[in-house]
């Protein structure tokens, strides 16, 4: 699939919304692509970055910045890979290629294994026209914000 980078002005909106709750955190970029995400997370205070791809080329990319004891990267086709982490994260943020057809597979996959703590939150890049469901399984959407065609969907676990 052809990386589809998220652009500048989606990220800083994104690492502004999250400002708060990035010092400390435990932060979750899939489909990293070139790390941007993963990197500005790192550099808000995240206390651990995981960046997930399937690409050899974006892990290697981010090599410079990963493979410490805060920062790695795991290489990975989704949904598949999220059984390999044993972690669970504060904040997600996932990015597909948007006609991947990645998006509830991988929320699954994301309730599945537990990887969201009961508090915390994944946000899902998408195209303005795909919808995606308010509820699922055991995420529930609490605030959508728009970027032209690019939307930010915010989910959190239904209490």
């Amino acid at each position: 699939m052809q990386l589809r980078p998220t652009t500048a002005k989606v990220r800083e909106a994104l690492i502004n919304i999250w400002r708060n709750e990035l010092a400390g955190a435990v932060f979750l970029d899939l489909c990293t692509g070139t790390g941007a995400v993963a990197v500005a997370a790192h550099h808000a205070g995240a206390r651990l970055v995981v960046a997930v791809d399937s690409s050899a080329k974006a892990m290697r990319n981010l090599a410079v910045c990963a493979n410490r004891e805060d920062f790695y990267t795991l290489r990975g086709t989704l949904p598949g890979c999220l059984g390999g982490l044993k972690t669970r994260f504060d904040l997600i943020y996932f990015d597909p290629p948007y006609a991947s057809g990645l998006y509830l597979p991988t929320l699954a996959g994301i309730i599945n294994h537990e990887l969201l703590t009961s508090d915390g939150e994944l946000a899902v890049e998408h195209h303005v026209h795909l919808a995606l469901p308010a509820q699922y399984l055991g995420l529930t959407r609490t605030r959508q914000k728009n970027y032209g065609d690019t939307v930010l969907s915010f989910y959190q676990m239904t209490a």
